[in-house]
């Protein structure tokens, strides 16, 4: 099987682009629980936009089944004096 040169050399771009670098620096106790705190609040919007997308119309969809097993309401005319007549 013939490799290709040109193929080669990305190949060899991609593994030189995403093998990570040592970093040296400190990250103070201040910088860590601000970003377990943003993953956190990234991770809590994506539960709400779930519930929000998916749960509330579900929770419709169940409410108008229901109401639909139950009967259609019947409407009662009410005279001046409440009475039905």
């Amino acid at each position: 099987m013939f490799v290709n040169p040109r193929h080669m050399r990305i190949l060899g771009f991609l593994a030189a682009v995403s093998a990570p670098a040592p970093v040296f620096a400190y990250m103070g106790p201040g910088i860590g629980v601000g970003a377990v705190g943003a993953a956190l609040g990234v991770v809590a919007s994506l539960l709400l936009v779930l519930i929000s997308v998916v749960w509330y119309p579900l929770k419709r969809l169940a409410r108008r089944s229901r109401n639909r097993r139950s009967g259609p309401a019947t409407f009662v005319p009410r005279g001046p004096s409440g009475d039905g007549q």
